[in-house]
């Protein structure tokens, strides 16, 4: 209701472009103390309770710079009826500001004192409750200097730069607990993620930083939970849904992993990555033609994506259509000459269909973009040993081995009585 008070409020300015001091004096009342501080500008007759009503305003934003000079003007026409009040606010802009000389000087100890005897004379003031959380954030002691900034928080929601302190303490922890999550140390990053989530409990970028590490450890649970708390702060993040997605996927509950994919899909129709994990998804559960669809449709929104080609040519290669995995291939390789995965898959094809040369031919490719690449090692070893170059089908297969993937399958090639077998048609 307040907010549609507000929206009206803006479109009556908006039409006649200027406000009565009532109208102001409605939403501060209201409690509106931003808007109603924002159209002070708009009332055209600025007299006593115009400036009397600014002071207030002012005074409700801790503004106290301009609370003082709005109720100077007011004391012009009235000197005796705002005294007592000029006196008060006179008082506390000294009281301030000695505390302020006293902090500026070093003596931080000193400051805290002071300040926390004027919490005794200005009770529930939001102001120094921040000059004190300002004080022990000089002195590094971040839980009372959070504990102060809070306080002054909750007694003056207005001014934003009580949670913009709490905000930048919270992300000193943050930064910190990058650095140990760069280096792997998870512990330690946990420990500061955490401690920024206990200062700022609604920093989203805490909450999701905690959900890389738990997903990072494989706590699958822990990790869907505490980014799903912070989607709910911040519905429109299609990289979070898609970290979510992955945490299901992982737990093997597709069909709320699936949910999450399309909400990211949803806010960012061409999310590659998004549209590639469903499509592996529906292949999880056996729905090739869906997958083969969703994959054709990756391409469309972006031809260079060779992921999709690849897993394209893996389930046409499933279904023994090798025809079809060559045409993906190519049409992988027009937009991506030097993909290498793609050159082995294909060799792989061109082995299966024992076109030994070819095989041979795209797998000598890949090796050229990438030296030492497992598959096409394997694929480079298998044409080598049907055209019966026999040392160097030995030696792609030797160099392959390496590779704990292929190690068994490379050995077992290898073994004197298999590769004779293998080889007996070079006789």
């Amino acid at each position: 209701m307040k907010r549609l008070f507000s929206l009206l409020f803006l479109l009556n300015s908006f039409i006649f472009s200027s406000v009565s001091l009532e109208e102001v004096e409605s939403l501060f009342l209201a409690d509106d103390i931003l808007n109603a501080q924002s159209f002070l500008e708009l009332v055209e007759e600025k007299d006593e309770s115009f400036h009397y009503l600014s002071y207030q305003i002012y005074l409700k934003l801790d503004d106290l710079n301009n609370a003082n000079k709005s109720l100077q003007l007011a004391m012009k026409s009235s000197p005796d009826k705002y005294a007592e009040e000029g006196s008060l606010l006179g008082d506390l802009i000294n009281d301030l500001k000695n505390v302020s000389k006293t902090l500026s000087s070093g003596f931080v100890l000193e400051a805290i004192e002071e300040t926390e005897i004027l919490l005794k004379k200005y009770k529930d003031n939001s102001i120094v409750y921040y000059r004190l959380g300002y004080a022990y954030k000089e002195n590094k002691d971040y839980v009372n200097a959070i504990a102060n900034f809070n306080k002054a928080n909750q007694l003056n929601p207005y001014n934003s730069l009580y949670q913009d302190e709490i905000k930048y303490i919270a992300n000193l922890e943050i930064l910190k607990g990058k650095e140990a999550y760069d280096v792997k140390d998870y512990q330690t990053a946990l420990e500061h993620f955490n401690k920024a989530l206990s200062y700022d409990p609604g920093n989203t970028s805490a909450m999701f930083r905690i959900g890389n590490i738990y997903y990072a450890i494989k706590d699958y649970g822990k990790a869907a939970e505490i980014l799903e708390k912070g989607i709910k702060l911040q519905p429109k993040n299609y990289k979070v849904l898609y970290m979510i997605s992955k945490c299901y996927i992982a737990v093997d509950d597709y069909d709320k992993a699936q949910s999450f994919l399309d909400e990211a899909i949803l806010i960012k129709p061409d999310y590659t990555k998004a549209f590639f994990e469903k499509a592996k998804l529906y292949k999880s559960k056996g729905e090739i033609e869906k997958t083969k669809t969703i994959l054709n449709d990756l391409i469309v929104l972006d031809d260079t994506y060779y992921r999709a080609y690849e897993l394209l040519m893996d389930l046409e290669i499933g279904e023994s259509n090798l025809d079809n995995a060559i045409s993906y291939a190519n049409m992988a390789l027009k937009s991506n000459p030097s993909a290498y995965s793609i050159l082995a898959r294909l060799a792989s094809v061109y082995n299966e269909k024992l076109d030994y040369q070819r095989a041979k031919d795209n797998a000598k490719l890949s090796l050229k973009n990438k030296r030492n690449y497992a598959p096409a090692l394997f694929e480079l070893g298998v044409s080598e040993m049907n055209l019966c170059n026999k040392l160097a089908a030995k030696d792609a297969f030797t160099k392959c081995k390496r590779d704990r993937n292929y190690r068994k399958t490379a050995n077992n090639y290898l073994k004197s009585e298999n590769f004779e077998y293998y080889t007996k048609h070079c006789e």
